[in-house]
């Protein structure tokens, strides 16, 4: 269920209660959002001039928006019984909790979650990463409760 009402929501499920939260980082971020998005528009009006070619423009804006697309809408998360989910307009991701096997908070912003109690090269595509959405503390305890937080290494 995508929570529309409030940034917090707990609702009852099986066993435990759910949390689920919606995160819009150019609501969090606006000055990064507006300037990825001129740099862009920078690169297509370069690749306009340089090639002498409208296409080359398009194109560009069609790869560097694609790249970028994730930070521009809403995400859903939700941590349940059953394990870890994230949905965008995109898809939606979901790992169980026995899959899962730490995490790493990252500041106040975020916080990875892991099948692997190392990080690594892969981490990006294998993690899921959980941004806060004024809710840090809900959300550690709640993956206290299933998982062990990373241990402390010198390698990231």
């Amino acid at each position: 269920m995508v929570n529309t009402e409030s940034p917090n929501k707990l609702e009852e499920s099986s066993s435990e209660q759910a949390l689920n939260w919606r995160v819009w980082l150019p609501q969090r971020r606006p000055l990064l959002s507006a300037g990825v998005a001129g740099f862009v528009l920078v690169l297509a009006v370069t690749a306009a001039v340089i090639f002498d070619s409208p296409f080359y423009a398009m194109l560009t804006i069609v790869v560097l928006t694609a790249a970028v697309s994730s930070h521009y809408v809403p995400l859903d998360f939700r941590l349940d019984s059953d394990g870890v989910t994230v949905a965008s307009f995109w898809g939606r991701r979901t790992k169980p909790w026995d899959k899962l096997r730490t995490y790493w908070p990252n500041g106040e912003d975020g916080v990875a979650v892991s099948p692997s109690v190392h990080r690594g090269p892969l981490a990006a595509a294998r993690d899921f990463y959980l941004h806060f959405g004024g809710n840090r503390e809900e959300v550690l305890r709640y993956l206290a409760r299933h998982l062990s937080p990373a241990k402390k290494s010198g390698k990231v």
